[in-house]
């Protein structure tokens, strides 16, 4: 006789009932051994839940099964195939139908009506166990984490956990590029993608060592909580596996990373980020994301299109296709991008120009000359690594354990492109250190903020898109051009300008009629 044993414990049951894998691997080759079987198959799941039917273990015993390999089964009791009703009685017809006696050690199986009945009541016992386990154990965790403890394991990029003592600490290393990332994202004109592609040219490793950072996991830790010191427990509900309200969701303090206010621009940017970093076509359009029209409520987009006869770009409210729910004005509201980018430049300008203030501003130093050295301390140390990964290939091909074929050339080259990238970065960072650290006059730094400034108008366009989105929130236009001047000036349009960072009744805003 051909007899397989099939035992599971998952970490609930062991703690409740107190027999662990050895003991019902020894218990139910015994009973094997009792019935005559001449050859023992085992099957084993560890710490897997008996509410899943997809169990390494169990496939592979059905997977026998179906080859006529087992003629008994062996198990302690029904629970040990399933804690669900459905899928025991599932799994015993599939059994019975492959010719396949069950035997248990804790139970008395008959194939009689009598006999199903006691094993139905038997594993809707065990199903109804299983859930009061599960409801005891969440009970527990959710009252931990009430107290501030962490109930769970607790893996999180730029902290550690000690789960004897259940102390949260943070890695010095990736806390330090935690910072950089949340540094990078709220002071520079780029998008979740360009400081994943940093990350990656800095050769940045993962906390799982992956090779390269995705842009999703950028954007997860660029909005999540925790890094400001909110660790969230509880968000989904087990029984339902649908988010619970936030009042039910439990707080637990960590040590933040970054400052709230930091955290709440990221996620400022972060909303706007749809609207104001979308791709653009081949045309620029310096205020695409911030034009809204007073009029219809539509957002002005940049288009290139035809009007009066002449094709150019232009602003407008109107929307056409299916999708669009909201049409925008109607006759179409359409002004030439050249003029309106004009005007708001020139108060874009009027905003900027204080050659004495910025002098005062850089006389104080770069408010951020420690993450700049720490950036730079990381890229030597990454240059290091670098050059040792290039030698240790050489070393390899000269004592011909590799050849110089194409995947050699390719990583050669590779480290190549990574360490001219990250001496190019390195470059910046010590001429923003020099700047910072350039002892100058007040006199003479407003001369250079007069010069700069008189050079504004020879920034390039990315440069000029940065400024206009650091200072304005957005730009409100009611009205529409007079017949006739549409394309010559913006005679009959009003514009409003909200500033950024200015409190309701506070802000600068102002209206100006042009003509």
């Amino acid at each position: 006789m051909r007899a397989a044993i099939y035992i599971r414990v998952s970490t609930e049951e062991q703690a409740v009932h107190g027999y662990s894998l050895g003991e019902q691997k020894e218990a139910c080759r015994q009973r094997a051994a009792e019935l005559g079987a001449t050859q023992i198959l085992q099957f084993a799941d560890e710490g897997v839940s008996g509410a899943e039917l997809d169990r390494p273990g169990l496939n592979a015993l059905r997977e026998a099964v179906g080859l006529e390999m087992v003629d008994t089964l062996v198990l302690r009791d029904p629970d040990r195939l399933s804690r669900k009703l459905s899928h025991q009685l599932y799994l015993s017809e599939e059994l019975e139908k492959a010719g396949v006696r069950l035997e248990f050690l804790d139970f008395e199986w008959k194939t009689t009506p009598e006999g199903r009945l006691f094993y139905s009541i038997k594993g809707a016992i065990a199903e109804y166990e299983r859930e009061k386990i599960r409801e005891r154990v969440t009970r527990g965790k959710l009252q931990k984490a009430r107290q501030g403890g962490i109930p769970i394991n607790f893996d999180v990029y730029g902290y550690r956990y000690n789960p004897e003592s259940g102390e949260v600490l943070l890695d010095d290393e990736e806390a330090a590029v935690v910072r950089r990332m949340f540094q990078w994202f709220i002071s520079e004109d780029i998008g979740i993608a360009a400081v994943a592609g940093r990350l990656n040219e800095m050769q940045i490793p993962t906390r799982r060592r992956a090779r390269s950072w995705r842009r999703q996991v950028v954007r997860q830790i660029l909005t999540n909580p925790v890094f400001k010191g909110e660790w969230k427990y509880g968000k989904i509900d087990w029984r339902t596996g649908m988010p619970r309200p936030p009042e039910s969701v439990v707080t637990i303090p960590v040590p933040p990373i970054v400052g709230r206010e930091t955290w709440e621009k990221a996620q400022d940017k972060i909303c706007s980020i749809g609207r104001l970093w979308a791709k653009k076509g081949r045309h620029k359009y310096l205020l695409s994301g911030l034009l809204t029209c007073a009029d219809c409520g539509n957002t002005m987009g940049g288009s290139y299109i035809s009007w009066w006869g002449k094709t150019a770009r232009r602003y407008t409210c109107r929307r056409s296709g299916e999708a669009s729910l909201q049409k925008g004005c109607s006759p179409a509201k359409v002004i030439s991008a050249d003029i309106l980018e004009k005007a708001v430049w020139s108060r874009v300008k009027l905003f900027f120009w204080d050659p004495l203030g910025i002098a005062e501003e850089a006389a104080l130093g770069y408010p951020v000359k420690l993450e700049l050295e720490q950036e730079s301390r990381s890229i030597v140390k990454r240059l290091e690594r670098l050059e040792k990964g290039r030698e240790a290939v050489l070393d390899s091909m000269a004592a011909g354990l590799v050849e110089l074929d194409e995947k050699t050339k390719d990583r050669l080259a590779d480290i190549r492109q990574s360490a001219e990238r990250l001496k190019a970065r390195k470059k910046e960072l010590e001429h923003l250190l020099a700047a910072s650290d350039e002892p100058a006059e007040i006199n003479e730094l407003h001369q250079r903020a007069l010069f700069l400034l008189n050079k504004i108008d020879e920034l390039a366009f990315e440069e000029k898109r940065a400024l206009v989105r650091s200072l304005l929130s957005q730009i409100t236009i009611s009205g529409r051009p007079k017949k006739g001047t549409a394309l010559k000036s913006l005679a009959g349009v009003i514009i409003t300008i909200a500033v950024k960072n200015e409190e309701p009744e506070d802000a600068a805003f102002f209206r100006a009629i042009l003509s």
